[in-house]
């Protein structure tokens, strides 16, 4: 009796045993949670840096420690176009809270500049063409709000790769070797880009090493934004640096520069999805008003066959959509006037976009920029970098820096390697006698940035799940190429790669003329001619904008980066 009742609690013991290891198992199996996204993504520039960018999100980073990583990094690798004499603008995604902010991390007009201030070219070039330098004090921003690694671990990991060397890039050679004769006549630049193996300037697939920008960046990586912007060991010998130069940047320009969070702003695509543009300086709105136009078209993808003898108007409207945008960019400027306001208010209104639709005649153009709203002309700003980044856990960022032209102001800091921004130039500036007549909201004001092209944009769903990152460098094409690939990523259905290899055009409205890509599609261009529209066709690699995107279709990550430019993409 007592054996039976002993074996009966062993196997009862047995069973509730295996019951709970079954249970625990498959419920700890059950439960564990998962991340919304089993891979993230990083797109926008050289190998090495996105390399960085792919291990500090590999190393449990955020997106906005991906973000300063790399755009530090690319101020070393392409110098020509990005870097800490720059300034840059940014939105920030956070899945879990879900939070969307702006960062307004653009240059500002020193404080002893004035409106007149400019003759000739010195806007340009030259140490008087420097606005106050903003990139750093907006990565810090950043990474202070968002960032989750170590800021002197991120800083080091770019300085290492300025030290030990980067393979230069197709685009680093281009910008070189077409202008050679100049950067050889300017000593500091001469003295970087000269390759020390071959007497010459560094050609693609050369090593190339920045140990006086890799020595800053450790600085940088001790004192984080205060090396420059509160007193720190950089800060006076920019000064210096600067006003020797010509420029007129003190130590209280410096010390008074904050960057401004911001809310973007919101518009419907025709899908449902929300659009996020950023609010000026940006002129991202441009690209909520263009597609709040076409919404009410109803394109179809079909709208894209041109090639089978049907009547491709959707080039046309576009077109027109692009030249009403450029007419309400002359009204817009830095300067939050009510006169101002007002118009970005009319641009992100559905019932404005119909009043434009009305204008826009199905059979013809018109060549007064009258017509489409304009009362003065715009400056067009330059170079630029983008990279756009997803986390795993939801989180993204679309971030856009600059030093407008190409190399900037062409003065270079002796001391640090930083490229100075030539900033001052994208602000209107009245001529007398000048026949095209400047834009006031734009006029130079000290602490006032110029307008940008830059335009970082965001797309989310209803679930408040990412569907697109982008942006575009390639100044006064930014806008409008981002535009482009919208319209056949999301309202054509192709593949982000495809959307961004199309051919594209351009029309800013001064000049009153389409610019369009060497391979542009002959039977569009005709009937584009046909309404009545100028045709001006773009040589090769000619500068229209690079992007670089990051979409999310049915749950498939695609990272795709424009080959115009050059880079690579990451996906793990």
């Amino acid at each position: 009796m007592k054996r039976t009742i002993f074996v009966v609690l062993l196997f009862a013991t047995i069973a509730v045993l295996i019951g709970l290891g079954i249970g625990l198992y498959f419920g700890l199996y059950i439960e564990k949670p998962k991340p919304p996204l089993q891979q993230a993504a990083v797109a926008g520039g050289t190998p090495e840096c996105m390399d960085l960018g792919k291990s500090i999100l590999l190393q449990e980073g955020s997106a906005v420690d991906c973000a300063v990583a790399v755009v530090l990094c690319e101020g070393v690798t392409t110098p020509q176009s990005s870097g800490l004499g720059g300034g840059l603008i940014a939105q920030v995604f956070i899945k879990e809270t879900g939070t969307i902010e702006t960062l307004n991390a653009r240059e500002v007009a020193p404080i002893a500049a004035t409106r007149d201030m400019f003759d000739d070219a010195t806007s340009s070039q030259g140490g008087l063409a420097i606005a106050v330098p903003a990139a750093l004090k907006g990565l810090y921003a950043l990474h202070s709000k968002y960032g989750r690694l170590d800021w002197k671990h991120i800083v080091l990991s770019v300085a290492e790769i300025a030290d030990n060397g980067f393979s230069v890039s197709r685009f680093l050679d281009d910008t070189l070797s077409g202008r050679s004769e100049l950067f050889k006549s300017l000593p500091l630049f001469n003295e970087t880009f000269t390759n020390p193996m071959t007497g010459e300037l560094y050609k693609q697939g050369e090593i190339m090493r920045n140990h006086k920008l890799a020595n800053a960046l450790k600085i940088i990586a001790d004192e984080g934004a205060d090396a420059i912007y509160g007193g720190g060991s950089l800060a006076q010998g920019l000064v210096n640096e600067i006003q020797e130069a010509g420029g007129i940047i003190t130590l209280e320009d410096l010390r008074l520069y904050e960057p401004k969070w911001g809310t973007p702003i919101e518009s419907r695509l025709f899908n449902g999805d929300r659009l996020y543009s950023c609010p000026l300086p940006s002129t991202s709105i441009l690209v909520t008003f263009v597609l709040n136009i076409l919404n009410g078209y109803n394109f179809q993808q079909n709208s894209l066959r041109y090639y089978d003898g049907e009547n491709p108007i959707f080039f046309h409207i576009l077109t027109e959509a692009f030249k009403f945008a450029f007419g309400k960019r002359t009204k817009l400027g830095d300067e939050l006037t009510e006169d101002v306001l007002n118009h970005v208010a009319e641009m992100a209104s559905a019932d404005y976009s119909e009043l434009i639709r009305s204008r826009i005649r199905n059979d013809t153009t018109f060549q007064d920029i009258g017509y489409y709203g304009a009362n003065s002309t715009s400056v067009e700003d330059h170079g630029t970098a983008h990279f756009s980044i997803l986390a795993s856990n939801g989180d993204a960022v679309s971030i856009t820096a600059t030093i407008n032209s190409v190399m900037g102001s062409l003065v270079m800091s002796g001391s640090t390697g930083i490229v100075f921004n030539n900033e001052m130039n994208d602000f209107s500036i009245p001529k007398p006698g000048n026949t095209n007549i400047p834009t006031p909201a734009n006029f130079i004001t000290p602490g006032k940035s110029p307008l940008s092209s830059m335009t970082p944009v965001l797309v989310l769903d209803d679930n408040n799940d990412i569907k697109l990152v982008l942006g575009a460098a390639g100044g006064y094409m930014i806008p409008t190429s981002v535009i482009q690939v919208i319209l056949y990523y999301m309202y054509f259905d192709q593949s982000l790669q495809t959307s961004i290899d199309m051919r594209r055009m351009h029309h800013q409205l001064q000049p009153m003329t389409i610019r369009h890509e060497y391979d542009y599609n002959p039977f569009i261009l005709k009937h584009l001619s046909d309404k009545g529209h100028n045709l001006t066709e773009a040589a090769p690699l000619s500068g229209f904008a690079a992007l670089a995107g990051i979409g999310i279709k049915n749950g498939r990550i695609e990272a795709a980066m424009d080959q115009r430019r050059g880079g690579i993409v990451h996906i793990f």
